[in-house]
């Protein structure tokens, strides 16, 4: 006598399917990305005084938005970018996360760097170290190369791009992951968590605007202050001490901090009265596993899945194979560069 049939689940959808595709396909553009930073150190010291400037403008289009476009010709799909104006309405907010992110990326990196961190050259990606400006030209080109090149082009991948892949999985998936690409990116250990702070506020700070070029404004305000910032803040140490230096930019981080997630709060409550809705509320959960599918016994990831489904599809993200890839070759860079 044949046993009941086990009737097996409806094959995944293609809107779905695509979901999962673009969370293995996301962490492809970023491990792009971070070779093609490191290739271009090996420019760096070929570069002279007068043609610094102009490569490492040409060299940021190269690494950032060439791989983009190619992400986003091979996906097909250029919607959901967010690239539109930010509102007056929104000034409190970006204000708040410049003057938030400033004051914590210091703090951080003092508390692991110490005084000498307020002694170091702004650099990107540690590669190219910024050098003073002679003139008026020369410091228009560093504010270029230096502060808005970047502030656009890494928004661009790390906020418009790779948030929209990834907020479908979940919103925690959105904010951690090209938070935490975004700070690997940087190749240091040491000033890691000032970077992957960073990133979460951009992030925050798009979500809460709508528009990504809000995030860029915080970025591009942030690398201004730290380029022309750090005289002053070794000043202000030298003047009051170690003690009084960190309460002051403690005090900062806290005051500013409290004002944009309340600003943030604000600004959803007010989406929220006017009918406005998020696509990416509609999760796409985690697949099912082959137990699952064959109509076994669940195990625990399908527990998990089906309890906390947020955690299971962050985790899903975070763990692809590809994401895999770029942690190894984050890995490899950093072990390489102190000679471990």
């Amino acid at each position: 006598m044949a046993g009941p049939e086990v009737k097996k689940p409806a094959a995944p959808a293609k809107k779905e399917r695509g979901e999962y595709r673009r969370q293995l396909l996301a962490p492809i553009l970023v491990l792009a990305v971070f070779i093609l930073v490191r290739v271009s150190g090996l420019i760096d010291s070929k570069l002279t005084r007068e043609s610094e400037h102009a490569a490492v403008i040409l060299l940021e289009i190269l690494i950032f938005m060439l791989p983009s476009a190619a992400y986003l010709a091979y996906t097909r799909n250029t919607s959901g970018l967010r690239i539109r104006l930010f509102g007056i309405g929104h000034l409190l907010l970006i204000l708040s996360a410049v003057l938030m992110t400033e004051s914590g990326s210091v703090l951080l990196n003092c508390l692991t760097g110490g005084y000498e961190e307020l002694s170091r050259n702004y650099d990107l990606w540690g590669i190219f170290i910024s050098k003073s400006g002679t003139g008026a030209a020369d410091t228009v080109y560093i504010i270029l190369a230096y502060a808005l090149l970047p502030a656009i082009c890494e928004e661009f991948v790390f906020r418009a791009v790779l948030c929209r892949e990834y907020e479908r999985r979940s919103i925690a998936a959105a904010l951690f992951l090209p938070a935490l690409f975004f700070a690997m990116l940087h190749f240091d250990i040491r000033r890691f968590p000032a970077f992957f702070l960073a990133g979460t506020v951009f992030a925050i700070t798009m979500y809460a605007s709508r528009s990504v070029l809000a995030a860029v404004a915080v970025h591009f305000f942030c690398n201004l202050i730290s380029l022309f910032s750090k005289p002053y803040m070794k000043s202000l140490w030298d003047l009051g001490g170690e003690k009084f230096f960190f309460f002051l930019i403690t005090a900062v981080f806290l005051l500013f901090g409290f004002v944009f997630f309340a600003e943030a709060a604000r600004l959803y409550r007010r989406y929220a009265a006017g009918g406005f809705s998020d696509s990416y509320r509609e999760m796409i959960p985690p697949p099912p596993s082959p137990s699952e599918a064959e109509g076994g016994k669940a195990n625990y990831p399908l527990q998990l899945a089906a309890r906390h489904p947020a955690i299971a599809a962050t985790l899903s993200a975070l763990l692809s194979p590809t994401a895999l890839l770029c942690y190894i070759f984050f890995a490899a860079v950093v072990l390489l560069s102190t000679g471990v």
